[in-house]
């Protein structure tokens, strides 16, 4: 153990205070003043709207007449088959009068060229005839058998079928290949053993040129015939 002189002793208590002076106390720290007032109350949640979910489920698409398979014709069919009779009934008497009262007129040699007047007009009349009385017609509506492709109709001689097909119930009621000009068309192989000879307007025409009693035959000759009836 280390002892102290009784001189050294004096010595650094002489010294103690300028050693005291020399060290720099560190100054003394703020300290932040606690804060007094409240704090803001908190806001109220906002409402949120719910919705409830839809628990029935959406009804069905309503299918159209052409999307209703056959082949019966249900009220969506004959709707439109109603309204297409009614058209053809009262086109056909226009189309019968002016080959009647004008054999000569250019419309109907656009059509059947110079082919017989009186058989242009029997045909128009018995067509017109079926239409007004549809009795013993059987009328099958989509019936797929009958309705390959694009089809819009058919008919049998044989058994009088007449079918209409899913082109048929999406067809206008105006212009050509209409609603009531294809039961025109149709009707007149069922009451005058028409043919299709030619199909569309054009090929119509081209025949009413190059051959006119084929014409007088053609199913569509009829139809477009009455349709573009002058007005």
């Amino acid at each position: 153990m280390m002892r102290f002189l009784p001189g050294l002793a004096v010595l650094l208590v002489l010294a103690a205070p300028g050693l005291a002076d020399s060290v720099t106390a560190p100054a003394p720290t703020a300290v932040p003043a606690l804060p007094t007032d409240k704090p803001p109350a908190i806001a109220p949640p906002r409402q949120v709207l719910t919705v409830e979910a839809p628990t029935a489920k959406p009804p069905p698409l309503e299918r159209t007449a052409a999307e209703i398979p056959g082949p019966e014709c249900v009220a969506a069919h004959r709707a439109l088959i109603d309204d297409a009779l009614a058209e053809a009934r009262r086109r056909l008497p226009e189309a019968i009068r002016l080959v009647r009262e004008e054999p000569n007129h250019p419309h109907i040699r656009r059509w059947f060229g110079d082919a017989p007047r009186k058989t242009i007009r029997l045909t128009l009349e018995l067509t017109l005839a079926r239409l007004e009385d549809m009795t013993g017609v059987d009328l099958r509506c989509n019936d797929p058998p009958g309705c390959p492709g694009g089809r819009f109709a058919y008919a049998r001689e044989r058994d009088m079928v007449l079918g209409l097909c899913a082109p048929y119930f999406r067809a206008r009621m105006d212009g050509t290949d209409s609603r009531w000009g294809i039961l025109i068309h149709e009707a007149s192989h069922l009451a005058a053993n028409t043919r299709d000879h030619a199909y569309r307007p054009n090929g119509a025409l081209t025949l009413a040129k190059e051959n006119s009693a084929r014409a007088a035959e053609n199913a569509d000759n009829y139809e477009y015939f009455v349709e573009t009836l002058p007005r």
